[in-house]
Formats: C-alpha cells, sequence, structure tokens
C-alpha cells in the first residue's frame, strides 16, 4: 500500500523498518528483527536509488500523519504500521518499550483514535527470524481512556505487551538473500 507523505517528513536516521520488517522478494529477503545487508545502522539504504520497489512505497505512518517527532520509530521504539488502516485498524509494533509509551503524547493521540472508531492493534517482535505477535486492544484500553485514567492505560498497555512477549511466534522462514543490482 502507498500512502501519500507529509512534504518535508524523511526518515532521517531511523531505520527500525529496515530492521523489523520481513522481507522475501526475489532479490532480497532478510529475516524478521535482522537489520538488512545493505542498511547503514542510523543512516539508511547504501542501495536507495536502486531498492526494490517494496522499500519504495512502505512507510510507517508517521511518514503520513501530522504526529510529533517524538512518534518517529527510532525515538519512540514504535513503528506504526500502515496495514490495517483501510480496515480502520491501527497496529502500534512496540519494537523497544520506551518512555514515551507514558507520555501524555502517546496517551492523546491513542486516545483519539480510539475516540473515532479506529481499532488499536499492539504488536511486539519475537526473535530474530520470527513473526511478531499481534492482538487488538481498544477493549483493553478503553476503560483508562474514558476515565481519562493515564496511569491506568500505561498499566493496561504494559500489561498486554507482557502477555504479548510471551508469544507464540512463529518461524518467518526467510533466509537472507542480497541480490539487488
Amino acid at each position: 500500500m502507498s500512502l501519500p507523505l507529509l512534504p518535508d517528513r524523511d526518515c532521517g536516521g531511523c531505520v527500525e523498518c529496515c530492521r523489523y520488517i520481513p522481507l522475501d522478494l526475489p532479490e532480497l529477503a532478510k529475516p524478521t528483527g535482522q537489520l538488512c545487508h545493505y542498511c547503514v545502522d542510523g543512516s539508511g539504504c547504501a542501495v536507495h536509488a536502486i531498492r526494490p520497489q517494496t522499500c519504495r512505497v512502505w512507510f510507517c505512518l508517521w511518514r503520513a500523519v501530522e504526529l510529533s517527532d517524538d512518534w518517529r520509530p527510532d525515538h519512540s521504539g514504535v513503528i506504526i504500521r500502515p496495514d490495517g488502516v483501510e480496515r480502520g485498524e491501527i497496529t502500534l509494533y512496540v519494537v523497544r518499550p520506551s518512555e514515551f509509551l507514558a507520555s501524555e503524547d502517546f496517551f492523546v493521540t491513542v486516545a483519539q483514535w480510539i475516540a473515532e472508531g479506529i481499532q488499536i492493534a499492539l504488536s511486539v517482535p519475537g526473535p530474530e527470524g520470527t513473526y511478531p505477535v499481534r492482538s487488538i486492544i481498544t477493549d483493553w484500553l478503553r476503560p483508562a481512556i474514558e476515565e481519562g485514567d493515564m496511569a491506568d492505560f500505561v498499566e493496561r498497555l504494559l500489561a498486554a505487551l507482557d502477555k504479548l512477549a510471551e508469544g507464540p511466534f512463529e518461524p518467518d522462514g526467510v533466509s537472507a538473500r542480497y541480490a539487488v543490482a
């Protein structure tokens, strides 16, 4: 899916999708959780001009939605996945817990999405080479949001992350293959 991107917003040094999103293309394959061989950590793609089409059109929602810079995945630890948006879902792929999850910005934004009828899914990575696990948590978060209780919201969010971290994680079956030319 290709989304219209916000002008003047680029990935900068963020390479989280190059690490956590699995690829299994004829010219490029990398297991989930493994930094792409063509990616320079903190800098970006070394084959940017000839990168595969999938890499050209996939962007996290931070690039397409008005959110603060705190939401940038390398700052927040959260990749906002675009898949599911057409179904009214937003997946918060928490690649590493951070203080941002307990911020007012995070609370207010998630509360606004839920008030707009958007379903919120939470996802966490497993061991390298396994697909992440995912669960819709809208109803689990709703009581804290309706009460405006940020402490309860954070407690519920962290409990959901802990539960997801138990798995089950399925192997992605991807063997690294780098043939971009």
